[in-house]
Order: structure tokens, then sequence, then C-alpha cells
């Protein structure tokens, strides 16, 4: 083991580190990965050198795989402004929920197809609030769905090329080391096989490990909510008459001025409204600030602990809301936000991982997953069901342009499809064709096309593909793949496939799928050359492992979203998800030589 390699080791454990516990966020520490090649340390003939050269180091930057991975998420956005996405399954999600049973076969047979052609997370933000919808009207444990609706996004991946970007990392190595890349539907036949065990194991005994369906708990009580709505009047003659609620002097943000009552008049709040004598100010705060306000010259008129009784007597909704990875509220406080006055709504309670946060919510940074308690009135709900930072799960119609722009986006789709699996286009070449033919059809605009793209998802894969050319360059990744064709001397090229599978599955389960992919890239490589087979079938299997991440809630976005709304705990996803990727490792080990021959 050469010195270089040691390095390389030293580096990658720091990084699998970081990634595992978040300290620093994931394209940070991938930044971080590719700056370390560049660092000059090795004695050489013209003093210290570093592994790679600048060029050598920012040429993920560059690589096909970082135009395919963008444009993926362009034609997600086009299938879900459009409205296609629930032309394909609306109707059908709604006729399988006439049993529970059948409702979870349909989540994850309708899910599961879908994710096959739209980003996984952005499946799971599309499919969430119809299902949670669903949900409420049927009587479900949003438990016993949601962690399937998950698991299904991340089980489509495995059917097709553009299904996550980790199978587009290893076609586009297979690509740049032996000229031919994983054809768009090579991934199909063990996406199925894997699918259908999957489904299998559930519905004989898998579904018995769900979490006990409970009496769904109101929105107030899950999130320990401890604010109260107060009726207060403007006594006549007190200092507060004549003010604008700007300019009132109440505690900070601990108490907010949610509604006037002026005679027969409901006023929404705004900091230019002028307070007269006897208005009713519905205010909303903990009972020790709202007991400071009162010293402005308000009366109490009526005291209500918050719950929907209350809010539709006071002409208000209470909704929840959740963090999409990419919104641009992640690392801020609701305080520093100044929530209530941008939005027009009030901020009531946080749940992280399924646990409301009690220390001092509103001064907490916000992360992507967190789950807000919000009130307000109907229209500026309204507003906020269009703002791409929060996805608020309630039943609601997905933004469309017309029909006859989702057909356009259904008829792109298709198209790229079957000239990407009939090879009269290359998918490299095809799929961003697809995405630029969505943008000139109007089925996605130019700034809604450059909002879809999740910037951190396309730095990691960037910056995290020099470490596999550095351990190809340097001889790590023929060291290790020796090593171990040297430790199983004497064994079938299935046992090398079956190990380094193993490994796939295991390391996805810690860090995101794409990082993992272009790790093992190199490796995977290495280890079918080392073994005297072909390489494709090694790099298929780890797109497939690698897509398995159904073990922890923190290594996939998916399983992040739907912790705090399925009240899911740790346990939760290890009973239940371990046996999906057991079975992923064994089916894909098994079937995978059958269909492909390794040797």
């Amino acid at each position: 083991m050469t010195a270089a390699s040691i390095y390389l080791a030293v580096v990658l454990l720091l990084a699998l580190v970081s990634f595992y516990t978040q300290r620093l966020r994931p394209d940070v520490t991938a930044l971080l990965v590719m700056l370390s090649l560049l660092v000059p340390w090795q004695p050489g003939d013209d003093g210290l050198t570093a592994i790679l050269t600048p060029s050598q180091a920012f040429k993920g930057f560059g690589s096909p795989a970082l135009l395919m991975v963008a444009s993926m998420f362009v034609l997600s956005a086009a299938m879900v402004r459009t409205g296609a996405a629930m032309m394909l399954g609306g109707r059908l999600l709604a006729a399988g929920a006439t049993s529970e049973l059948r409702f979870q076969l349909t989540v994850l047979t309708l899910v599961t197809g879908f994710s096959a052609i739209v980003n996984d997370t952005t499946t799971v933000l599309v499919w969430m609030p119809p299902v949670m919808a669903i949900c409420r009207e049927r009587g479900y444990a949003p438990s016993r769905i949601l962690m399937l609706l998950a698991f299904a996004s991340l089980l489509g991946g495995k059917w097709t090329l553009i299904g996550t970007r980790s199978n587009v990392i290893l076609s586009d190595y297979l690509l740049e080391n032996t000229g031919e890349g994983l054809a768009f539907f090579a991934f199909a036949p063990i996406g199925a096989a894997v699918f259908v065990a999957c489904m299998a194991w559930f519905f004989l005994v898998g579904r018995r490990f769900l979490p006990k369906a409970e009496a769904s708990p109101s929105l107030e009580s899950r999130y320990e909510v401890a604010e109260f709505l107060t009726e207060t009047m403007a006594e006549p003659g007190s200092d507060i008459v004549g003010k604008t609620l700007g300019e009132l002097d109440l505690p900070g943000n601990d108490v907010t001025v949610l509604q006037i009552i002026r005679g027969k008049e409901f006023l929404p709040p705004n900091p230019w409204l002028t307070v007269h004598a006897k208005d009713v100010l519905v205010i909303q705060g903990r009972i020790t600030a709202i007991t400071d306000a009162l010293q402005q010259g308000l009366s109490v008129k009526e005291e209500l602990k918050i719950d929907d009784k209350t809010l539709r007597s006071a002409d208000l909704r209470m909704v929840e809301a959740i963090l999409p990875p990419d919104s641009e509220l992640v690392n801020h406080s609701l305080r520093d936000l100044d929530f209530h006055h941008r939005y027009g709504v009030s901020p009531l309670a946080i749940s992280r991982r399924g646990r409301s946060l009690r220390d001092r919510p509103l001064a907490e940074p916000l992360k992507s997953g967190d789950s807000l308690l919000l009130v307000g009135h109907e229209a500026e709900l309204q507003r906020l069901r269009r703002n791409p930072n929060l996805l608020l799960l309630e039943s609601q119609l997905l933004p469309t342009a017309s029909k006859q722009h989702a057909f356009v986006v259904i008829a792109i789709m298709a198209l790229m499809v079957i000239t990407s699996a009939t090879g009269i286009i290359s998918p490299t070449v095809a799929i961003p064709f697809a995405a630029m033919a969505a943008i000139l059809t109007g089925t996605v605009g130019m700034r809604h096309a450059y909002e879809s793209i999740d910037m951190p998802a396309l730095v990691i894969v960037g910056a995290m593909i020099p470490f596999g050319a550095a351990l190809q360059i340097t001889g790590t990744a023929q060291w290790f793949a020796e090593g171990m064709a040297s430790l199983f001397a004497g064994s079938s090229p299935q046992t090398l496939l079956a190990v380094l599978l193993l490994l796939a599955v295991v390391m996805t389960q810690l860090i995101e799928n794409a990082a993992v992919a272009v790790l093992l890239a190199p490796i995977a490589f290495a280890v079918a050359k080392a073994g005297n087979c072909h390489p494709a079938p090694f790099l298929l299997g780890v797109a497939i492992c690698v897509s398995s991440a159904f073990v922890t809630p923190f290594a996939h976005e998916s399983t992040i979203l739907v912790m705090g709304p399925g009240r899911y705990r740790f346990r939760d996803y290890v009973i239940l998800g371990a046996p999906f990727a057991i079975i992923t490792w064994l089916v894909t080990t098994i079937v995978l030589p059958i269909l492909m021959p390794l040797q």
C-alpha cells in the first residue's frame, strides 16, 4: 500500500464521518474532498506535488454525468408543473384506497413506476400531499403508508437509467472506460425482480412490522403546542388606539397579531393597519408573553387553547408544512426570517424527525425535512401553496399549465425513452435534448428550470468524481481489487460480486447514494478486471444496490421527508427496511449473473 493510498484512505474516512454526522453540509464535504487532492504533499522531482493536477481535479464539473443529472431535474419539474404526474396516476391512487392493504400495495406499485422516470426525491414531494389527503379522508394512519411511499421511490430508481443520479454516474464511468455505457432499460429486469420480491415479502410478512395504527392525534397535540389564541379589545383612550400594528410595542416575536375584527369585518394584519377603539385583536403566543402584551392597553375578551374549532371561529386555519431539501429556509431560524411578516402566516411549532422542538424553537435553525405547524388565513395559505420553499401537506391541485402541456411533456419523455432504449440516440445526448425540448415547448420556463436543479446534488457529483479518478490513478482501486481477489482466491465470480454488492448496500445506509456510486465505480471496475470478469454487470449491480437506503432515515432525502409526518422512529426503519435491503442484495446477487454473464 503506497503513501498515496494511505492518504486517500484517511481522506475517505474523514469524508465518510462527515457525510454520516452531517456536521458539514454534504456538498461542502465533497468540495473539501476534491480540494484535498490538490494539496501538494508528495515529494517529487520538482518539489512537493499533489495527487491530481487542477485539470484532473476539476474535470468532474465538465462530466457528461453532471449535465445528465441536471437534465433529469428539469424533466422532473416539467412533469410536476404541467400536472402530467397526477394525470398518469392520480385517479389510480384514489381508486386503490378502498382498504388499507390495497392502498399500501397501490402506493408501492404506482410510486415505483412513477419514480422510474422522475427523480426519487421529487417523487416523494409530488405524492405525499395526495397520499396524506386520502389517509385523512379514509381514516388510514399515515404511519402505515408513508414509509412505503419513501421505499417505493427508492425501488423505482432501480428500473431505468434516469431513475436516480447514481445510475447515471455509474453508466458514465463505464462509458469512459469501455466506450459503452449501460443501456436505458438495462436496469429494468433486475429492478423488476427486486420489486416483485420486496412486494411479496411485504404482502406476506412485512406489513405486520409497520407501526400500529393509532387514533390520529390532532395537529396541535402532535406538535405539543403550548400556544394560546386570545381575543383582546383595544380600550378607548388607550395608548395603542391610533397606532399602526407596526408601531405596537408587543413583546418581540413572542406575540403575533393574527387578525383584527372591526364590527363585522375580518381584517388580515399588516404593519400599516391602524388600530381603532374597540377593535378586537386576535393574538397568539405563550401565556407569559400575552400577559406582557395586555399591559399595552388591551383587555382580554376570550382565551382559548389553539385547536381546529377555535381557529375556524376566528376565520383562521391550521396546516402542516414540510421543508423540501432545496428550500431557501434551511439553516435559517424562524425568528431571523421574520416568518410571520414575510409569509403572512404564524408558526406555532416545529417537529424534527418526529419529535417536537421545545427548546426555543423560533431560534432553532431549520433543517431539510422539518415539519412546521402554521396558522393563518386561507388567502395567505393559498399563496404559500405556490411557494417552493414549503410543501403544504394538504389535498391541493398542483400548478398546471394546461392539459395540452401535460400531453406534450409526456410525449417528450416517451420519445426520450424510445430513442435511448433503441440506441438511435445515446442517453448522454437524449436526456439533455429532452430537457431542452421541455423548455422550448413551454412546459417548464427557464427560471423554473434553473430553480428545479438541485445545486448541492450537482456539487456532490462534480466534486466526488475526481476522487474516483484518484483511486484509479494512484493504483488504490487496483490494490483493493487485487486484495479482494486474493482474499477470495479460488472463489467464483459470483462470490466477488456478492461481496462487492454487500459493501454497496452497507455504505448506502450511511451516506448519500451518489457519493457511494462515485467511490465504488473504480473499485467495482477493478474487481471485475482482477477476477477476469466483464465490468458491466458489476457496475450495474452496484447501481441497483446503492439505491437501497432503506435501513436508516438519514442516508436519503426520501426517507427523511416522511419521518416527521409519519411519526417514525429510527427503529421503524431498521425493522421494516433491513429486509428490503437484504432482499435487494440477495436478488441482485442471484439474478444478475443469470441475465448477464459475468465472464
